[in-house]
């Protein structure tokens, strides 16, 4: 009963399951059959991972904190969740950052740092979390606070309230990590910088260099070469993972055939509907997809494959 009814009811369901077209949760169509799979659960669970990348792919940082998306998180190896965040997720809160919010104490919004980003924390590890706002929060603010500290007739009281202020935005663990300890640190010295000045401070407080604090951040982590490129060397993304995403997203099956092509000796896959019959066969090589085309095989596109493999 098991392997003739239960199993590709449960398969096609997991295959054709959109979080924009329903309501229930990916977990629920899951989870309840796992302790009842016994050795078939890895091939569910395949399925699902596949489901929950294709879903962050999409994921757009506008869309917020993906809903019950910390439950997958032990279904997946450590190294390859963060690897899925770094891929994913923390270029797109890099760039709303960037973009989106600004530091103004007369009219502050809030919403991207509040609503948008911080929310990723629990799920994001400490220090990329720390990274990013070291490189994409901080210059912000301390040109801010430069900008403020050299102005005529500043009331420091008013700026002392504007940094406490700051400092309760933050949760206790995030205020703990490394960058953004540096952060406040470096406004704390301008403050104190300008109140040794005086009436100097208008001509003669340097503004902090934000430059050095991103290159810092940078170098901090061996995945980055760029602060608007954060995961850029934490893994090595190959070509056939891409193709199966692709895949998965148009409710494809990518399947491996056990066969090899006659003349490049590379692994043959069956590409097809949620049924597994038909579909097209296909192999991948030098960051192309391989079909065949009369008695011979010629690179597609992934729209091409998606074409064929609906025939």
């Amino acid at each position: 009963m098991l392997d003739q009814l239960i199993l590709p009811k449960l398969a096609k369901a997991v295959t054709e399951w959109n979080p924009k077209r329903t309501t229930v949760s990916l977990q629920s169509l899951v989870f309840p059959w796992l302790p009842h799979l016994g050795l078939r659960v890895e091939s569910v669970l395949d399925d699902a991972r596949r489901k929950v990348k294709v879903m962050l792919r999409s994921w757009r940082a506008t869309d917020g904190l993906l809903k019950d998306l910390v439950v997958w998180r032990n279904v997946f190896d450590g190294a390859e969740w963060d690897n899925l965040l770094l891929k994913y997720v923390v270029p797109k809160l890099a760039s709303h950052l960037r973009e989106e919010f600004r530091v103004n104490p007369r009219a502050q919004e809030m919403q991207p740092l509040t609503q948008v980003v911080l929310p990723w924390s629990p799920l994001l590890r400490g220090s990329v979390m720390s990274q990013l706002l070291e490189a994409e929060f901080f210059p912000k603010w301390l040109d801010v606070l430069y900008i403020w500290l050299i102005q005529p007739r500043v009331s420091f009281e008013e700026v002392a309230q504007w940094y406490a202020f700051w400092k309760d935005v933050f949760a206790e663990d995030i205020l703990a990590l490394k960058g953004v300890q540096k952060g406040f640190t470096r406004g704390l010295q301008l403050m104190n910088e300008a109140i040794e000045l005086g009436a100097d401070a208008p001509t003669k407080l340097k503004r902090a260099d934000t430059k050095v604090e991103q290159a810092a951040t940078v170098g901090t982590s061996k995945a980055a070469t760029k602060s608007n490129a954060l995961p850029s060397r934490t893994h090595e993304i190959t070509f056939r993972s891409i193709v199966e995403e692709y895949a998965a997203e148009h409710n494809l099956l990518f399947m491996p055939t056990g066969r090899a092509h006659e003349t490049s000796r590379m692994p043959l896959f069956r590409v097809s509907g949620p049924s597994g019959k038909g579909g097209v066969l296909v192999y991948v090589q030098d960051d192309a997809v391989w079909a065949p085309e009369g008695d011979e095989y010629r690179a597609i596109t992934l729209e091409e494959m998606v074409v064929k493999a609906n025939k």
